[in-house]
């Protein structure tokens, strides 16, 4: 049986910690919008140097950046299909102070500009395949990060978990080897509601980065045996600043044991750099999606999945590209035999890469220290109470409805 790599995880969660503290922090906060439509852009990754986040659903970031390493750095934003801007920190200050958002400009392509007609878009993804060990990181990286998980039943939060990671991986020409994640702080709610509680596992977790990074964990889909399920099409290539990215629509040609993916990869046409990856489970048979991602489930619990989506963002620096950022999203229906009422539940599971240290000096995380898939992340962090928890980590800021769902879970634990 196949297995995807996303880990333990119980429907009720948790999370992780932080690294070194500056001595000066600059906090920058503010909002990015479309420049044409001015709605707001989720997922716009936001960096000074080797430090970043990214916006949420509401298109809001907050950045802290120590001023000793990074005096008046630029700060970039930038999103697949757009224009990146560059703005300096007084420049960033200036826009929060007027309350005033970054707008981002969309980009086109002019089709003459690439010939995606005179190519085999699956040609393509193996020229990209065989160039992962130029693209990507040839020595190790630890690369700090900051993970949330959520749980929601219908539209209700019922267990909110986050926190700071550290993400061991080896030079991208090597397999899997010691790559690891360890947590090192994080806290977390959970409803007293009666219900709420659901004694479910699933695959998913803080692993993520180092189990769902397709480029480098291929067996999921990124090697010549697994492509020959897929049929492989171009789309309209996407384009942000100068650089044209080819669009391939992957779908499922064949039926086999395990469930597959449609989806799409975005992939740099003058580096072949795998630059986005978004996927979604194919869920046509049922009974294979529930095999292949629920652990555990109490007797007499019916158990239907709807929905599992995969994204995955790669930022290019200095000519090495790495991943940046990294979503799952797992949606699923429960209900109790003899019972009327169905609940449907969503577990959202987010790390962005805030930080990182690269070189051959750089050592695996000691085993001790490493998340195992086995182990219950709500038995390793600690409760919301500190308002000043996070200190000088970068963390992917809270939307409004998250804001409201951790106020009414602390109300239910105080009464």
């Amino acid at each position: 049986m196949k297995r995807y790599g996303l880990t333990w995880l119980t429907v009720w969660l948790c999370c992780l910690g932080l690294w070194a503290q500056g001595d000066s922090i600059l906090t920058l906060r503010g909002r990015v919008v479309d420049g044409r439509s001015r709605k707001a852009m989720a997922s716009v990754s936001v960096t000074a140097g080797s430090v970043g986040t990214v916006t949420n659903e509401d298109g809001e970031y907050v950045l802290k950046l120590n001023t000793v390493k990074w005096p008046d750095s630029v700060v970039t934003f930038s999103y697949l299909g757009y224009q990146s801007r560059r703005l300096r920190t007084g420049e960033c200050r200036e826009l929060e102070r007027q309350k005033k958002p970054v707008r981002l400009m969309p980009t086109t392509v002019m089709l003459s500009e690439v010939f995606v007609d005179a190519a085999d878009a699956r040609a393509v993804v193996e020229k990209a395949i065989d160039k992962i060990g130029d693209n990507y990181p040839r020595q190790p990286n630890l690369l700090r990060g900051f993970y949330r998980e959520t749980v929601q039943k219908r539209s209700r939060f019922i267990s909110i978990a986050e926190g700071v990671v550290d993400v061991y991986k080896s030079a991208y020409q090597k397999s899997y080897g010691r790559d690891g994640v360890a947590i090192r702080k994080g806290r977390r709610l959970l409803s007293q509601r009666r219900g709420d509680t659901l004694s479910v596992k699933l695959q998913g977790g803080p692993v993520l980065p180092v189990m769902l990074d397709l480029v480098k964990e291929r067996d999921l889909l990124l090697n010549l045996q697994e492509l020959d399920n897929y049929d492989f099409r171009f789309l309209v290539p996407e384009k942000t600043d100068e650089q044209v990215h080819y669009v391939v629509e992957v779908s499922p040609r064949l039926v086999v044991d395990y469930p597959l993916f449609k989806g799409r990869l975005y992939i740099d046409r003058e580096s072949l750099a795998f630059t986005k990856i978004d996927l979604q489970m194919d869920m046509s048979d049922p009974d294979k999606v529930t095999t292949m991602i629920l652990r555990k489930k109490p007797l007499g619990l019916r158990f239907a999945p709807r929905e599992l989506t995969i994204s995955i963002d790669y930022k290019t620096d200095g000519g090495v590209t790495r991943i940046n950022y990294i979503r799952n999203v797992i949606r699923f229906r429960c209900d109790w035999k003899r019972r009327l009422f169905k609940s449907n539940f969503t577990v959202t599971s987010e790390m962005v890469v805030t930080g990182r240290q690269e070189g051959e000096g750089i050592r695996p995380i000691r085993t001790r220290d490493t998340f195992n898939r086995r182990d219950n992340f709500y038995d390793k962090v600690v409760f919301f109470r500190d308002p000043a928890f996070w200190g000088d980590e970068n963390i992917i800021e809270p939307t409004e409805d998250l804001l409201k769902g951790i106020e009414k879970i602390k109300k239910l634990i105080s009464n």
